[in-house]
């Protein structure tokens, strides 16, 4: 059996040299470890590891959308609050402005009929809390739609009140005969017993008894709309347009000196109290239409005028001009 070879290498530093030697290629391992290490590190942190832990990509974005819903959840919540005060500004709009000035309110509908098409909210399917996201806009699109429609209600109301005081001639509030001693208001507006048929039955206007031929003046200014002639019911009748939803009727005339077309001023006589058509004696039936229904004519009245200011206000037949 032969010795194994050995082969020496000379060494001119001695020992120490490879002491250093070993010592480098150690350094050399330990750095890569640590280069292995940060990277694998960099791959969980990016992309997850194989235990499932959230990256802090993922964690930022929970973290972000956490926050777009408080805000989402906080402007419906602002949402909520100010379609309250917008409907309370609505319910005066409808109930209170309008009507004085004799407009038509806005109907639901109107109000709340938002931008109509729903596929303007298809850019939210797919998303996250999609159906929160169409919801809050939608909110949003019909709060903004009812502000709208809102502000142009009141610029037309304040296109009406600026000529309120044009208006107020059209609003029939002239008693339409001088109130005086022979002057008697015979029967309301309501249900009544009919004084010729004997039954109760509705009352649309105003009875103003007084003598045959008593002059009958318009309640306000307008555009006679038909004179007519019914001897099974009000006999001579004198309609008059005043414009706004407002007309009047003037029946049972002895005597019409208007015609249709013609534009009459408050106070201008169109006829005389007579007792034509199916009346029991001369007076004036008196009606106030508003919108094309029947009301109440003594709401109307201007109850504190005395006789010398009424002939103040009005104009005999024979002084109308042509």
């Amino acid at each position: 059996m032969s010795a194994e070879k050995i082969t020496y290498i000379h060494n001119p530093e001695g020992d120490n040299a490879v002491g250093r030697q070993s010592e480098w290629a150690g350094r050399d391992v330990l750095i890569s470890l640590a280069v292995g290490v940060v990277i694998f590190g960099l791959y969980l942190l990016l992309n997850g590891s194989v235990f499932s832990v959230p990256s802090i990509r993922q964690a930022v974005l929970k973290r972000q959308n956490a926050r777009l819903m408080e805000k989402i959840e906080y402007i419906g919540q602002r949402t909520a609050i100010q379609s309250e005060r917008l409907e309370e500004l609505e319910m005066r709009d409808n109930k209170v402005y309008r009507p004085i000035f004799g407009m038509d309110e806005l109907p639901p509908e109107v109000r709340s009929a938002g931008y109509g098409s729903e596929s303007r909210y298809d850019v939210f399917q797919g998303f996250p809390n999609a159906r929160l996201l169409t919801e809050s806009a939608r909110n949003q699109d019909v709060m903004e739609m009812r502000a709208y429609l809102q502000s142009l209600s009141y610029d037309d109301i304040e296109k009406v009140a600026m000529k309120i005081e044009d208006m107020t001639r059209f609003i029939p509030s002239l008693i339409p005969v001088c109130p005086g001693r022979e002057i008697t208001f015979t029967s309301p507006f309501g249900y009544r017993i009919h004084p010729i048929m004997g039954n109760v039955i509705f009352h649309s206007g105003t009875d103003i008894a007084g003598p045959r031929g008593t002059p009958v003046y318009a309640a306000a200014d307008g555009v006679v709309s038909d004179v007519k002639s019914n001897y099974h019911g009000y006999g001579n009748v004198v309609d008059i347009d005043h414009g706004f939803g407002y007309a009047t009727r003037y029946g049972h005339l002895n005597s019409a000196n208007v015609e249709p077309g013609q534009k009459i001023h408050r106070g201008d006589q169109i006829g005389t109290i007579g007792s034509t058509g199916r009346a029991t004696g001369p007076h004036l039936h008196y009606e106030v239409l508003y919108n094309t229904l029947q009301v109440n004519p003594w709401n109307y009245f201007d109850k504190t005028i005395s006789p010398k200011e009424y002939m103040t206000l009005v104009t005999p037949a024979d002084k109308l001009k042509d």
